[in-house]
């Protein structure tokens, strides 16, 4: 059996294994220990939970697919999970030092329960590479939701969260979310998932909940997610792609939202609750329903947002439905900030959307269109609907820098936004706009590229698809599946540069423990390949086991495994 081979590595098997059955693997596990599980003609029909944790000391408990198969959780006929207080597919309370990977979790019907919960309080929990599916029933109590991270103790938070590269699609999470991390949660990266046909929420970071806690989701990251179809079936449907609700110091970037009641919303529905600190930039928001960017608290008696930024976005063609929010629709909110955008309206020419509460918002250097031209556009500020650019900026002192100009996409019929090298938005921004040192554009190129930044979430660069085609150099900073994998003496690994950066490429056993840099340099954008010969640093053969190897550019990692096995 491989758990006779490989130390501290057990597998799950049909037979042949160590166990058959997931939850058995986990109930004899411990810190440091790697569950492989096979997949079967069958699914696993069970309901698992993590009876303890990893340590920082002894490493994490990883519970993932064997490489290259694709093992099925499946509540089908599975009674519910005696370990969580509702019915979860994978439930963690008060753990740590935690992987859970490459799974395929369907079947639940519930009024209330996740794919995956985690509850309490914990730390260095990751969640990758995982689909979520067919949880259904969700009730106006709760909801059937993909993955729900509550953070239930206002002493000790969740924190050290990686949510990377999972598929949650097909569920039922009104009146919740189909991805949402609430409470007393922080320093998480959301990255790379796909969210699509549920009917609520697609992604929200919450606060302000007291029936969970006092405290707040803070001090995260949510990033190039995709979110499609995220729709409500009550109150006429507000349901936002990704959502800020009483949360704090997020930074929402480079995300993809489409066909969603909103496309991305910043609010704090909780009275007294101030949503602040939050960055949206460099998103891509088309042709979603009511709008495509919102903030602010919906009403009189609900919170506020503050101190907030919008910079470097792409929306086109929102308020598909037309009932009057135009692209950008501000609420009650205040001293937020609206500059380096593209704004491009649908056939009702609506731009702006505001009424009461809309104080002391700055809005300037950003592209707005509509097709009709214009003096056909209509923006609405404090309750009063302007007709043409220009009574707009001159009645309200907004947008004294911004341009009314076509952008020029390259083909937004097929949704690519990308600005052509003469587009109006070119060097738009604003001149005293500085971008982060991790801030990239859509491409995953460096945000600015001459004297000022570009409107929109594109910059157009000597090395931008827009000047080169898609096909030349990459997009997107990707770590492909190794080769041979499991693998003995060597194996090949593939990895896709978008930017010339420093990068490096490491390699990681299964207790969190470096073996080797592969790579530390500045290399050059395109595709790179290296070769592990399976030994550490210092020159000795590695033993049989599983490896990780890790990608690092700039802030941005990914992850791949390996097995060497001899």
């Amino acid at each position: 059996m491989l758990g006779t081979l490989w130390a501290n590595t057990i597998l799950v098997a049909e037979s042949g294994g160590d166990y058959t059955t997931v939850q058995a693997a986990l109930n004899n596990a411990a810190a440091g220990d790697s569950i492989l599980v096979k997949e079967k003609a069958t699914p696993y029909f069970e309901k698992i939970d993590f009876p303890r944790s990893g340590s920082a000391d002894s490493g994490y408990i990883t519970l993932m697919a064997f490489p290259g198969e694709h093992p099925v959780l499946d509540g089908t006929g599975v009674a519910n999970n005696g370990a969580s207080y509702t019915d979860d597919m994978v439930y963690l309370e008060n753990k740590s030092y935690v992987r859970l990977i490459g799974f395929e979790i369907r079947n639940v019907n519930t009024a209330e329960g996740s794919g995956v919960r985690v509850y309490g309080s914990g730390s260095h929990i990751e969640l990758r590479d995982n689909e979520i599916h067919e949880i259904r029933g969700g009730g106006q109590s709760g909801g059937a939701m993909g993955i729900t991270i509550y953070g239930a103790d206002d002493n000790n938070s969740i924190n050290n969260i990686i949510i990377d590269n999972n598929h949650i699609h097909d569920c039922d999470p009104a009146w919740s979310e189909a991805l949402t991390l609430n409470g007393n949660v922080e320093e998480f990266e959301v990255t790379n998932n796909l969210i699509e046909d549920v009917n609520n929420i697609g992604i929200d970071f919450i606060g302000g909940e007291t029936w969970l806690s006092s405290k707040f989701a803070r001090d995260g990251r949510c990033a190039w997610n995709r979110v499609f179809r995220a729709n409500s079936p009550y109150e006429d449907g507000y349901a936002a792609g990704i959502y800020v609700d009483g949360g704090s110091d997020i930074i929402i970037e480079n995300n993809t939202v489409s066909e969603c009641d909103l496309g991305i919303e910043i609010g704090a529905e909780n009275y007294g609750v101030v949503t602040s600190g939050v960055t949206v930039r460099n998103n891509v928001v088309y042709k979603n329903d009511k709008t495509g960017i919102v903030f602010g608290g919906y009403d009189v008696n609900t919170g506020r947002v503050k101190n907030c930024s919008f910079t470097g976005n792409t929306c086109y063609q929102n308020d598909a439905l037309k009932v009057g929010n135009g692209e950008l629709w501000i609420q009650y909110a205040e001293d937020n900030e609206v500059r380096n955008n593209i704004f491009y309206a649908n056939d009702q020419n609506l731009l702006i959307a505001s009424d009461a509460g809309n104080v002391n918002n700055s809005i300037d250097y950003n592209l707005w269109f509509a097709d009709a031209g214009a003096e056909a556009a209509v923006f609405q500020w404090n309750g009063v609907h302007y007709t043409g650019s220009a009574s707009y900026q001159s009645a309200t002192g907004q947008d004294a820098h911004s341009l009314f100009s076509n952008p020029d996409f390259m083909n937004a019929l097929l949704s690519d936004f990308h600005i052509a090298g003469g587009s109006p938005a070119v060097d738009l921004g604003d001149p005293g706009f500085v971008p982060s040192e991790s801030e990239t554009d859509m491409d995953e190129q460096a945000r600015m590229n001459g004297n000022r930044v570009d409107a929109g979430a594109d910059e157009v660069s000597t090395t931008s698809s827009a000047d080169f085609g898609s096909a030349v150099l990459p997009r997107a900073f990707k770590l492909l599946p190794a080769f041979p994998n499991p693998f003995n003496p060597e194996t090949t690994i593939i990895y896709e540069l978008p930017v010339t950066k420093y990068t490096e490429l490491t390699i990681w056993d299964a207790l969190g423990r470096k073996v080797i840099t592969l790579v530390a340099e500045v290399q050059k954008t395109g595709t790179q390949k290296i070769i592990w010969n399976g030994r550490n640093a210092r020159g000795s053969a590695c033993p049989t086991g599983l490896y990780f190897a890790r990608l690092r550019q700039g802030p941005r990692t990914r992850t791949v495994e390996l097995i060497l096995l001899k």
